[in-house]
């Protein structure tokens, strides 16, 4: 299932890539909190539109590039359909693809595409009366299939129900019945009929395929009890982790000395704003970085499909995606690796000078090999290993921070002393 959905998310992303990788020309662009395409009204151009809510009941000639919590088309398309919302709802025709990515996508009654579908999210439903012309491609949690599908059916998904047609096969891979479901999230402006299904493959007798049945059940393998060199799990667990930081914190003290002292050194020095900045980061900074970090994708991204670029939009749009998600691994990175280094160092250092050159560099691996011991063997407390590694990743965040604030304000300049100015009264 893993290696199917990693898959469709290349194929999805390529497709994306290369709607906007056409040379751009003129289209009706649309903005706002919410935007209603009338019914008697005509597009002769392509739609993108971005708004909370995007409700399309007239006729677009072009393609719909639309964006927002909740996207429903109820008209005419009659190019493709580029959607991506929380909730993706299509009632009307589409002459072309549609590529939807959400929490939800739903075909409704009237709904008749005429090419094909990909879908990345939770819930895909297609309603009694809906149509896909060719293929539908779907990978996710869960997908009820009432309606009727002209081509393939590829599914990587949780649960399934089929209750409508196939005009090929069903392909793909779901969980077996019985397995626990993901913990139904209610969102706002959720829509009221995504009910969860149980885990697992239903084959309705209303159901009609006309291929082969190629989907199956993945039964979860049994987790191994014994890892490296025949140790326990948990201890080869915790050695590979042991040996991995050491091997990171050797590499920073051969070529950065200064840099763990220095972030343990503040941390050390001001341990309450390194927890509450910490706390800061965790959680508003580092949600509102990855929501401003998606906004600024996409709204790039409309940006150069609205700009002439040529070849160079797909490279630029990379460009963009490829810093994102370098900025990241970086945050995870510090989070989930250095942080274990500086808080080691700082414990390290705290029981106690084991070298006659506390400067050298071996002093400080020493410094960070006591530290990270004593940490990973916390860990193996139950409750507490959650806590220790919260507040590690929080302790150190924070202490960045302090220890920038701090550098700053040691090199900001004195303000200037006071002079005085005699002066002479003139009789």
């Amino acid at each position: 299932m893993r290696g199917r959905s990693l898959f469709l998310l290349m194929g999805f992303t390529l497709v994306v890539l290369g709607l906007f990788a056409r040379p751009a020309h003129a289209a009706d662009i649309r903005t706002g909190e919410r935007v209603v395409i009338a019914a008697d009204e005509v597009i002769d151009d392509d739609l993108i539109v971005s708004a909370q809510f995007v409700e399309v009941n007239g006729t677009v000639t072009g393609d719909v590039v639309a964006t927002g919590t909740v996207v429903v088309i109820n008209g005419a398309v009659e190019g493709s359909v580029l959607a991506a919302a929380q909730s993706v709802e299509v009632r009307g025709p589409v002459g072309g693809t549609i590529y939807a990515m959400g929490y939800s996508l739903q075909l409704g009654g009237e709904a008749d595409i005429q090419r094909n579908v990909l879908f990345l999210g939770f819930s895909a439903a297609t309603q009694p009366g809906s149509a896909v012309g060719r293929d539908f491609f779907m990978a996710g949690y869960q997908m009820r299939h009432d309606g009727a599908i002209g081509g393939d059916l590829n599914v990587s998904a949780g649960a399934l129900q089929l209750n409508g047609t196939v005009g090929g096969d069903v392909t793909g891979e779901v969980s077996t019945a019985g397995r626990a479901a993901p913990p139904h999230v209610a969102l706002p402006n959720m829509p009221a009929d995504v009910a969860m299904l149980p885990s697992g493959l239903v084959v309705a007798p209303s159901a009609q395929i006309s291929g082969q049945m190629l989907a199956r059940e993945i039964a979860p393998a049994a987790p191994p009890t014994h890892g490296a060199f025949g140790l326990p799990l948990w201890l080869a667990d915790r050695l590979g982790t042991v040996i991995g930081l050491l091997l990171v914190a050797a590499f920073i003290v051969a070529l950065w000395p200064r840099f763990l002292p220095a972030l343990s050194g503040a941390l050390q020095r001001r341990p309450l704003p390194s927890l509450g900045w910490g706390l800061l980061i965790y959680i508003l900074l580092f949600p509102a970085g990855i929501i401003a970090g998606v906004i600024l994708v996409v709204g790039l991204t409309l940006l150069f499909a609205m700009v002439t670029f040529g070849q160079l939009t797909a490279a630029m749009l990379g460009l963009l995606v490829g810093l994102f998600l370098f900025a990241l691994f970086g945050f995870l990175f510090f989070t989930y690796v250095v942080a274990w280094l500086v808080v080691g160092d700082l414990l390290g250092r705290l029981l106690g000078n084991w070298a006659n050159r506390p400067g050298s560099r071996v002093a400080q691996f020493l410094y960070v090999l006591i530290g990270v011991l004593l940490l990973q063997a916390l860990r193996l407390v139950p409750v507490l290993g959650f806590i220790v590694a919260l507040f590690v990743g929080t302790l150190a965040l924070g202490a960045v921070l302090v220890y920038f604030v701090d550098r700053g304000r040691a090199l900001k300049p004195p303000p200037p002393a006071a002079t005085t100015i005699a002066t002479e009264e003139v009789a």
